[in-house]
């Protein structure tokens, strides 16, 4: 990947976030605004953003580099998303133009879950729990991982055997497309991906 800092991310996006109304921010996602800075929690995280200075840093690891695409996720979120308006879960394929978009290089980072999570499903839930992913009652595992508020990721796992390959799938929150473009979105699921293989290391 070319971008792995924060540091990375488009000072453009920066200076619009610097630039918007705290209380509108504040107004459409909940999240806190305190001494110049939004706490805004993540996974089992909490992320600390400072639009004047351009930094963002994790509450429980000061000195840690949150990286690139928690960075530009955070940021985009703050900029665009309103919770109140998701929809139910669906695949990113049937977001308007997921099935064209979300293919080559933009393919559903699946691959690596199953490679690592294929023959484990334990140490997938395990995984999950760290991020305090929330079971559900599909495939053979199913986490829910609430990336930011009110914006879930859930990852389904089919173990492999010796008939099929282990197989993992997403959904994400209907109407996401009306507040990010699918490259967005795809840097999401990317993010999402990048945590659980982080965590069941």
């Amino acid at each position: 990947m070319a971008y792995e800092k924060c540091n990375d991310v488009s000072k453009e996006i920066w200076n619009d976030l610097k630039e918007r109304d705290p209380a509108e921010v504040t107004g459409r996602t909940g999240v806190i605004f305190r001494d110049g800075l939004y706490q805004l929690p993540f996974l089992e995280r909490e992320l600390l953003i400072d639009p004047a200075g351009q930094e963002i840093r994790v509450a429980q690891a000061p000195g840690g580099e949150p990286g690139f695409r928690v960075c530009l996720s955070a940021l985009t979120y703050l900029l665009h998303l309103d919770p109140k308006a998701m929809g139910p879960c669906i695949s990113p394929l049937e977001l308007p133009g997921g099935v064209t978009f979300f293919r080559g290089h933009h393919g559903l980072p699946a691959a690596p879950l199953e490679a690592r999570f294929g023959q484990d499903l334990a140490g997938f839930l395990a995984a999950g729990q760290k991020l305090k992913a929330e079971t559900r009652p599909a495939g053979d595992a199913a986490l829910a991982l609430n990336v930011f508020p009110g914006l879930t990721v859930e990852v389904i796992l089919w173990r492999g055997d010796d008939e099929f390959p282990a197989q993992v799938s997403f959904t994400l929150p209907a109407h996401l497309d009306r507040f990010w473009f699918l490259d967005a979105v795809w840097g999401l699921l990317n993010l999402v991906t990048q945590e659980l293989l982080k965590a069941g290391e």
